[in-house]
């Protein structure tokens, strides 16, 4: 069986001038900080110039009915969410696609629409595990290595038995992330029990679930949120 680290290693130390760009595909319903620490922490350790977040239109991989807020509602979100760092860009492909896109699919339309010499799907290593599932997924790895972000203190051989089966092994890329318990059906069901979110999802994200009542979440009025801002202004 072939072993990747090595490779791993390799791939993670070199980079100087090259232009290194991250995809990161997702439903992101909704994205999270989760997602933001992902994002950046891969960025940080591959040296990537730039990371461009694709939130998926119509996804493959489950029914449309398990999606709760409309494409424009996620890519609004996802907007508002990188919208304080230059590092990080929001393409809608997939949205404007209309239909269900496989990572396949995507990649090489996305490398159409940027500059880049060295190319990363970000995912996690749980998804990555289940890379077999994927449609075409050695074409997928020939276009773009794959980032397979853990959790610390993950154990890298549970990806060993793709090395067999998959001719471009070499290219999946594990990187520790720092470990973030929040996931996007948690903080649906909060919402959904009236329960608080803030924090746990970016500033932005938070005033658009509530703004247009995303989730079951309670609308915040802007006469209501005005006082409150006026309220936090005062001197005690």
């Amino acid at each position: 069986m072939r072993s990747g680290s090595a490779k791993w290693n390799s791939i993670i130390s070199e980079g100087g001038g090259v232009r290194k760009v991250g995809i990161f595909g997702g439903t992101f319903d909704p994205i999270h900080q989760g997602h933001m620490v992902i994002a950046e922490q891969v960025a940080d350790t591959l040296g990537l110039r730039r990371v461009i977040f694709v939130p998926g239109g119509v996804p493959p991989h489950k029914p449309p009915t398990s999606v709760k807020a409309s494409a424009e509602d996620r890519l609004s979100m996802v907007e508002a969410a990188v919208a304080d760092n230059d590092d990080f860009v929001v393409d809608r492909v997939e949205i404007d696609s209309g239909r269900p896109m496989y990572s396949v699919e995507t990649v090489p339309l996305v490398k159409d629409r940027y500059e880049g010499d060295e190319w990363y799907f970000i995912t996690g290593a749980d998804e990555v595990s289940n890379l077999l599932s994927w449609r075409e997924p050695d074409n997928l790895l020939a276009q773009t290595a794959m980032v397979a972000a853990t959790r610390p203190g993950y154990d890298i051989s549970n990806l060993d038995h793709l090395a067999e089966a998959l001719e471009n092994f070499e290219k999946i890329v594990p990187v520790e992330c720092t470990r973030v318990e929040i996931s996007a059906t948690r903080i649906r069901r909060r919402l959904v029990e009236g329960k608080s979110v803030r924090y746990l999802v970016p500033d932005g994200v938070f005033e658009i679930i509530h703004d247009r009542g995303l989730y079951g979440a309670s609308v915040v009025r802007e006469d209501r949120r005005s006082e409150e801002k006026l309220s936090g202004s005062k001197e005690t």
